[in-house]
């Protein structure tokens, strides 16, 4: 009797232990998966799934990230439709910083558990929600470029990929100019215009200070009536309610972090679930407008190298390779320039590099003996060496120019590399 109470003894506390063990389990997975639902839940709804971003953008907030009516959302839909049967489809996006990727380093980046660019939130909901389509995506993003170069690199960077669907951002390296809105123009246009119709849509990103060009593109926007979706409202109103702080989206008040991300991400995809969900029957078609609201300008626009145009004089210019984008530089170090070279067009101007080591010169652009420009390569004040762009001449009439290209005489650098020539018709 006493063996058979000893062993009864032993298993209770056996049981015991078991039940305390599992206990203990419990609370530490529950710990476990609070913390990491903490780290996760960045947004005021939290995670709702393990790829896309959801729970930081409210209805009202959605509202505001798409303001416009009137929209043709029957291109976007189409290329919805060309994934869902398995087609190849490929989406190609062009802007600045942003859309390449450049990330600053918000004051709660370290409780996020994604730290994703708005180009890979977007790329993911297609594959998530076309698993069987043949899907392509291209980033022609480069920093500190605006749409003025955009215009004149959309062909080789996007529209030689043949693709369906193009997503434009340049609200923030845009001004508030006609130049730039005419640049901005021709860009969509050529891209509308392009042999496979691609869907066209605009994102207005801002600086955090709320400075962005939306306005004016919008405006752009709403004469082709394409899709268009607005960071700016709704980070401006999340800063106003006090969501979040402008350290929380962003680290440098340009870049966002990896939360403001997150809420672009989550603007987009929203976006692209609402139009995946409608039929048939309720998308319309519409042609697309054959006036500008500026001016048709930069047909065939495109970037020459020094291999592609008739030097007549290097001066003090040499053949060099600075930059890993623009291939076939030209390079003065020492001396005066003095480069001369022809081209055929209507309007010029120069891709060139700023440079932030205070070696950059000023130097003056003559165009058929008049001078039209002066290129400024000191970018001293700045965080990074990067490419700038100058319109030096325009006209009606296509002709050869002579171009020449000398240090000014109050120049306080020497140094200029031109990556390339703006030439258009």
């Amino acid at each position: 009797m006493k063996i058979k109470s000893r062993k009864k003894r032993l298993s209770h506390k056996r049981l015991c232990s078991m039940l305390a063990l599992m206990v203990f389990l419990v609370i530490m997975m529950h710990t476990i998966l609070s913390d990491f639902m903490t780290a996760a839940a960045a947004g005021t709804g939290g995670i709702k799934g393990n790829i896309l971003p959801a729970g930081y953008v409210t209805e009202n907030q959605m509202k505001l990230a798409n303001p416009w009516s009137e929209v043709n959302d029957g291109p976007l839909y189409s290329v919805m439709r060309k994934a869902q049967e398995g087609q190849k489809v490929t989406i190609a996006f062009i802007g600045g910083s942003i859309t390449r990727g450049t990330m600053s380093v918000g004051s709660r980046d370290d409780s996020m558990n994604k730290k994703l660019t708005y180009v890979d939130y977007f790329t993911d909901w297609w594959y998530k929600k076309y698993p069987k389509a043949d899907l392509h995506f291209v980033n022609a993003g480069i920093s500190a470029t605006d749409s003025y170069l955009g215009v004149h690199r959309v062909q080789k960077d996007v529209l030689d990929k043949k693709p369906d669907l193009v997503v434009v951002e340049f609200a923030v390296n845009d001004k508030e100019t006609y130049y730039h809105r005419q640049a901005y123009e021709n860009l969509i246009r050529k891209i509308l215009d392009y042999d496979t119709k691609p869907a066209v849509m605009l994102l207005f990103m801002s600086k955090l200070n709320g400075w962005s060009c939306q306005m004016q593109q919008a405006q752009v926007g709403l004469q082709y009536k394409l899709p268009m979706l607005s960071y700016t409202n709704v980070m401006l109103d999340m800063i106003r309610q006090g969501i979040y702080t402008i350290e929380e989206l962003s680290g440098d008040g340009i870049h966002p972090s990896a939360l403001g991300y997150a809420v672009v991400g989550e603007i987009l995809v929203r976006y692209l679930d609402e139009i995946s969900e409608k039929t048939v029957g309720q998308v319309s078609y519409d042609k697309v407008t054959k006036s500008y609201i500026t001016s048709k300008k930069y047909s065939n626009a495109k970037i020459l190298t020094c291999k592609d145009i008739k030097i007549n004089n290097f001066g003090t210019f040499e053949e060099s390779q600075k930059s890993r984008t623009f291939k076939n530089n030209l390079t003065c170090s020492s001396g005066d320039g003095d480069l001369t070279f022809t081209v055929t067009c209507k309007n010029i101007g120069i891709i060139y590099a700023r440079q932030i080591n205070g070696r950059g010169g000023q130097f003056d652009v003559y165009v058929d003996g008049k001078k039209t420009a002066t290129i400024d390569a000191d970018h001293s004040q700045g965080r990074t060496n990067n490419a700038g762009t100058i319109p030096c001449y325009s006209s009606n009439k296509k002709k050869s120019h002579t171009v020449r290209i000398v240090r000014s005489p109050k120049s306080t650098g020497r140094v200029l590399t031109i990556y390339g020539i703006l030439v258009s018709n």
